[in-house]
């Protein structure tokens, strides 16, 4: 599932709860420094606890690995409300 930039401005607007996470790397680059985002790799992603009542939004470079990530996070948990943000982090940041 993918979502942009516009939606997860509607649903701020809407109050809904919102978990945007980085799941980029330490190192790359732009950095996202947003108190609203978290930052957790790629690599421990499986581990997050996810929250049901949570839309949540993986952010990384391009949106190619955020939405292999989820493809994973929906095979283990299927109801996990989870969209990759389609641009990744330029568009969050733009």
């Amino acid at each position: 599932m993918k979502c942009s930039k516009e939606d997860i401005l509607t649903w701020k607007k809407q109050g809904s709860k919102l978990g945007l996470i980085d799941i980029r790397e330490f190192y790359e680059t732009p950095e996202i420094d947003s108190k609203e985002v978290e930052h957790v790799p790629m690599g421990e992603l499986l581990e997050y606890s996810f929250n049901q009542e949570v839309t949540y939004v993986l952010i990384c470079n391009s949106g190619g690995r955020a939405t292999a990530a989820i493809m994973e996070i929906m095979r283990l948990n299927s109801k996990v409300n989870i969209y990759s943000l389609i641009g990744g982090a330029e568009a969050y940041l733009s």
